[in-house]
């Protein structure tokens, strides 16, 4: 069972998140530039935007869940209005090359965001079944 930081048991964890290559180069430059990250997809969010923060700096709230971890102990954090249902979904971190205007995640900075990939593991279970 995973600790919240602020104390409380988190019940929740992802059983899988990966990230694509370009997203672990993005990360390294992060870690290297700033020391551990979090990825956090904040309630007010598209649910498809994480922000990255410096992970000294992040305070999850009440609800907040860890979803799972990626390369050098990246953690994804959800608000819980995203985290609901994630157990039968894979996720996957890349990266766009249009930063969003305004945005102070980390990678911003660097001309790069982050955006996640979201897949039903059921989809993919039908399609091993279908090419079998």
């Amino acid at each position: 069972m995973v600790r919240h930081p602020h104390g409380r048991k988190v019940d929740h964890r992802h059983r899988a998140v990966e990230a694509s290559d370009d997203a672990l180069r993005v990360l390294r430059l992060l870690l290297e530039m700033h020391g551990p990250v979090v990825l956090y997809l904040a309630p007010d969010t598209d649910g498809y935007t994480p922000i990255c923060v410096r992970r000294g700096e992040f305070r999850p709230g009440a609800g907040d869940v860890l979803a799972g971890q990626t390369a050098w102990h990246t953690e994804l954090w959800m608000a819980d209005r995203f985290h609901v249902g994630f157990d039968d979904i894979d996720v996957r971190i890349e990266v766009r090359n249009r930063p969003q205007r305004g945005s102070a995640s980390l990678e911003a900075s660097c001309g790069f965001r982050f955006a996640l990939r979201i897949e039903k593991v059921e989809d993919a279970a039908e399609f091993v079944e279908e090419a079998s």
